[in-house]
């Protein structure tokens, strides 16, 4: 049985028995529903008509949905399931409210599951699976854009906002995530990508492999691209950019909506990683790679200290005596995975406490500027 056909046998969720489409498209494109207007996927839907895409739409709420989400999400569903538009596929999952700890994770999968059956059964002719959400307005390259044949993609973005205080506090949000990526470029990781669930496109066999979007009501696109890492590539593709509405979002205990109110509500300056967490993060790599040519660790006690926090010592006899060095290298940032690596930043902090992002960015090399401004939209790249 071919991965795709397993993983749609063993794994998929029962939905994809339950929906099916009279004719086929060329692609499709999953987002997910969740107290949003009946106005929020109009535009979504003539992007999906001009190019012949199936917009799947899983309108959702988590079982500790307030009766004001309920009543916002029931009209979402009843506005468009008593018509019938082509191009436009609506899943219930308001009767059968999702668990809360699974949310717009369980949703994603829903959606990506559906999807990926119908390009089985020839009603989606792209392996590309696209999933966006309902604030997000799609460039006119978005599925004209060649993507090649596996991994993932994660596109460019841009946030707007017509209020002053919004606006800034995004810039501040993105040139974070942006310096987060560049960092870990610097520091030589493979999980220099970054990790939002509105920009991503997967491929079929790939999303098959990594079994699907995790079952998670936050960081779910984050699950999914450490996934498709290991196993694959994930790109970035900066030629397609997608506008995103900057809001500040409560459905979910983290991500950008939640970090934004921080922003607002919080006291500046803004803070950022240390440049130095990032130096430290390139030793222990280097020291991970040379471990896995040699069977040998050699790294500063603070370093070591870490890393045996994030559960090292458990593994490292496996590491040596489990694998020869060809594949040991592929075990070992199997397990320095993008997780392991936030959580080694995170511990990193208490050597090298956080600063001022934008002082920050006045001091860093030339390169990782470089690469922060490749992830940023032309109008907020550092000068």
């Amino acid at each position: 049985m071919d991965p795709v056909r397993k993983y749609l046998a063993r794994y998929a969720e029962p939905q994809v028995n339950a929906y099916t489409v009279s004719q086929s498209y060329r692609h499709a494109l999953v987002i997910p529903a969740y107290d949003e207007s009946v106005s929020a996927i109009w535009h979504l839907l003539e992007a999906a008509k001009d190019n012949d895409a199936l917009l799947i739409v899983v309108v959702n709420v988590p079982t500790n949905a307030s009766i004001k989400q309920v009543e916002a999400t029931s009209a979402l569903l009843k506005y468009y399931a008593e018509q019938s538009i082509e191009h436009l596929l609506m899943i219930d999952c308001v009767s059968t409210p999702l668990p809360r700890r699974q949310g717009v994770g369980l949703a994603r999968k829903i959606g990506c599951d559906i999807a990926l059956n119908m390009h089985v059964e020839g009603l989606i002719e792209s392996p590309w699976i696209y999933t966006t959400d309902a604030d997000a307005v799609l460039p006119d390259n978005y599925f004209t854009h060649p993507l090649g044949d596996g991994g993932a993609h994660v596109f460019a973005h841009r946030h707007m906002s017509d209020d002053l205080a919004m606006q800034s506090a995004v810039h501040l949000y993105d040139r974070h995530m942006a310096y987060y990526i560049a960092g870990l470029d610097y520091a030589g990781s493979r999980y220099a990508y970054p990790t939002l669930g509105s920009t991503i496109a997967v491929h079929a066999n790939t999303y098959a492999q990594v079994r699907g979007f995790p079952k998670r009501n936050a960081a779910e696109d984050f699950y999914l691209l450490n996934k498709v890492a290991k196993v694959s590539k994930v790109q970035f593709t900066p030629k397609v950019c997608i506008t995103l509405e900057a809001r500040l979002s409560k459905r979910v205990p983290f991500g950008t909506g939640p970090a934004l109110r921080k922003i607002i509500e919080g006291e500046s300056p803004y803070l950022s990683y240390n440049f130095h967490a990032f130096r430290a993060l390139k030793t222990t790599i280097t020291a991970l790679n040379k471990f896995a040519d040699t069977g040998s660790l050699e790294i500063s006690p603070n370093l070591f200290d870490i890393i045996s926090s994030l559960g090292w010592e458990a593994r490292a006899t496996k590491f040596v005596q489990g694998y020869k060095s060809a594949q040991r290298k592929r075990v070992v940032h199997d397990w320095f995975d993008a997780l392991r690596t936030l959580q080694f930043m995170h511990h990193a902090a208490e050597h090298f406490p956080n600063k001022p992002l934008l002082e920050t960015m006045e001091t860093l090399p030339e390169s990782v500027l470089e690469t922060i401004n490749r992830h940023l939209p032309r109008d907020i790249r550092h000068k």
